[in-house]
């Protein structure tokens, strides 16, 4: 079985004019559910996994880390990575996943599914990834990335 990894898609067939630039991103499914979020420097967020839904975030301002590991194989690795301003990160289901940003940072999730809060333990289930005494430590590790 192959380990499913987060993706992370740069904004292709850009059009530029005098106005800025227009950066697309090919989505293979459709989007029901979009959820602008905000996040303060220094924090985490995510810590869960969800068993059905694949989720896109698209980081609009700042810079977190991303910490991940399928939960298909308890062998497999926890992995991490940079994610930018301009990523499309895209994370399968049973996939667990943390953000800890390293700038106060604004993104859109995009879901093809339900996301009521009210319903939080059956789209989303929590899982302790990262423990909260762990976030200085990956700080420490991407700190040439941040502000």
């Amino acid at each position: 079985m192959k380990e499913k990894k987060e993706i992370l898609i740069k904004g292709s067939k850009v059009y530029k004019d005098e106005r800025g630039n227009i950066s697309n991103y090919e989505l293979p499914e459709k989007i029901n559910w979009i959820g602008l979020i905000t996040s303060k420097s220094e924090t985490m967020r995510a810590n869960h996994y969800h068993p059905k839904q694949e989720q896109k975030v698209l980081l609009i301002k700042g810079k977190f880390i991303s910490v991940f590991k399928d939960l298909s194989s308890d062998n497999l690795p926890i992995r991490h990575q940079l994610v930018q301003a301009g990523d499309l990160s895209v994370m399968p289901s049973n996939v667990a996943h943390a953000m800890i940003f390293l700038e106060d940072s604004i993104f859109v999730n995009l879901v093809n599914g339900d996301r009521e809060h009210e319903k939080f333990g059956q789209h989303t289930i929590k899982y302790e990834l990262v423990k909260s005494e762990e976030i200085n430590y990956y700080i420490s590790k991407y700190k040439k990335y941040g502000k």
